[in-house]
């Protein structure tokens, strides 16, 4: 019993920390210096992803000049296919509904998934005219060394 009184509070507690963050939030100010630092953060994160590739590829300045649009592109068209993905897990929770809806939901991530499968085989041919397969390799571990250490750094700040 005093078990389910200290939940309740928690619960109640972690309500109004999230309804006092949310009336915070929307004050015009606050919200334009958060969106600021966040926006300014995910310059910093691409500047040091941009730096890593680059590091790695050893790319000339004429490999430079056709791959970056070409990868900015790739890295934009995958994006939205992880932030699809994230919203149908995200959005449309598995309770209270139908086995054939959440089955449906499991059919649109796979689409999505396959999707990205087709669209990392459709830019890495397009990678090979500007850059080569030994360097296309080399882009592939650079992405993921890139993604573990910030997941580390993630793991750091909490």
């Amino acid at each position: 019993m005093n078990l389910q009184f200290e939940l309740k509070r928690y619960r109640n507690t972690f309500a109004l920390l999230l309804l006092i963050i949310g009336a915070v939030t929307t004050i015009g100010v606050p919200t334009a210096n958060a969106q600021r630092r966040s926006e300014e953060e995910i310059k910093r994160i691409q500047d040091a992803k941009v730096a890593i590739i680059t590091n790695r590829l050893n790319l000339t300045p004429e490999q430079s000049t056709g791959f970056w649009p070409m990868y900015n592109e790739y890295a934009q068209k995958r994006r939205e296919i992880h932030r699809a993905q994230r919203k149908i897990i995200n959005d449309k929770k598995a309770e209270g509904q139908t086995d054939e809806a959440v089955l449906n939901n499991l059919n649109e991530v796979q689409e999505l998934r396959q999707k990205e499968l087709d669209l990392e085989k459709d830019y890495q041919n397009k990678f090979l005219k500007v850059i080569t397969a030994s360097q296309v390799i080399e882009l592939y571990k650079a992405e993921r060394t890139f993604n573990d250490m910030l997941i580390q750094r993630l793991k750091q700040k909490n």
